[in-house]
């Protein structure tokens, strides 16, 4: 009896799924508003000065990490999805494949990382105090280099293969 009710209890990530799904439309929908809130501020700014041009290359590095985000959330989804919900009866992405924990948490951490370099990128061109970017740049090296160390050291190709 346990066992059936831990079994059926899978579907409860369902939620967790539909949640992902609506973080990541909502994400869209922010950068989506993001580009035209964006050019309309270079049109009012009058066009191609060179402090558009920076305003404009900030705003593009923080749209691209808007969406980083919401890509980490669209794969939340797919890889709560497949591993827990429904294995087969699903066609994703082909360059998605997850079929353990394992998998999912290394999509994640690779597009983290990647929204980590967008976002020193943006902060780094936003600034001209050297010291405070030295810093940033400092804290968001530190955590890359402990994501890219749980990467390296939790591989067990052994213990982590699907069981279908």
């Amino acid at each position: 009896m346990i066992a059936k009710f831990l079994i059926a209890s899978r579907y409860l990530l369902v939620i967790g799924v539909l949640g992902s799904i609506i973080m990541a439309v909502g994400t869209v929908i922010m950068g989506f508003g993001r580009i035209v809130t964006s050019l309309k501020r270079l049109e009012e700014m009058g066009g191609f000065s060179p402090k558009a041009s920076k305003l404009m290359a900030i705003a593009v590095i923080e749209i691209i990490d808007l969406f980083l985000v919401a890509t980490i959330a669209y794969i939340t989804a797919i890889g709560l999805y497949r591993l827990f919900i429904d294995k087969k009866n699903i066609q994703f992405p082909i360059r998605i494949k997850i079929n353990s924990l394992n998998d999912l948490e290394n999509k994640i951490i690779g597009v983290i990382i990647a929204a980590l370099a967008v976002a020193f990128l943006g902060t780094a061109s936003g600034t001209a105090d050297h010291y405070a970017i030295l810093n940033y740049g400092g804290g968001i090296a530190m955590v890359i280099a402990a994501l890219a160390f749980f990467l390296k050291y939790n591989k067990d190709d052994k213990k982590d293969k699907p069981t279908d």
